[in-house]
C-alpha cells in the first residue's frame, strides 16, 4: 500500500473548470482515509497519498493544499500554462 496513491475527482468537475469547495473535498478524502484505516490500519492509511483533482488553478489550490486529508492535486488545464503551472507547484498552505 505504500505505493498507492488514490485520486478523487467529482464526477461534476470532471471538464467543467469547476472545483470543488475545499470543504467538502477535505471531507471526502478524510472518508478514503478512514475507509483505509478500517480495511487495513491508521498506518497504512496515512502512508497513501490521496490526491485532488477537479479544475485544480492558481485560486484554488492554496485553500485545497491546507487540508490535512489532500495530499496534493492532479492539475488539468491549468498545467498547459506556464505561470498557472509554476502558481499551482509553489502553493502556499
Amino acid at each position: 500500500m505504500a505505493q498507492v496513491t488514490i485520486a478523487y475527482e467529482p464526477v461534476w468537475a470532471i471538464g467543467t473548470g469547476l472545483t470543488c469547495d475545499a470543504d467538502a473535498a477535505q471531507e471526502v478524502h478524510a472518508f478514503v482515509r478512514s475507509w483505509l484505516a478500517q480495511m487495513y490500519d491508521q498506518e497504512t492509511a496515512d502512508g497513501v497519498r490521496i490526491l485532488y483533482g477537479g479544475s485544480v488553478t492558481p485560486d484554488t489550490v492554496d485553500d485545497l493544499m491546507k487540508r490535512p486529508d489532500i495530499d496534493g492535486c492532479l492539475v488539468g488545464g491549468a498545467s498547459l500554462e506556464s505561470a498557472k503551472f509554476g502558481r499551482i507547484m509553489n502553493f502556499k498552505a
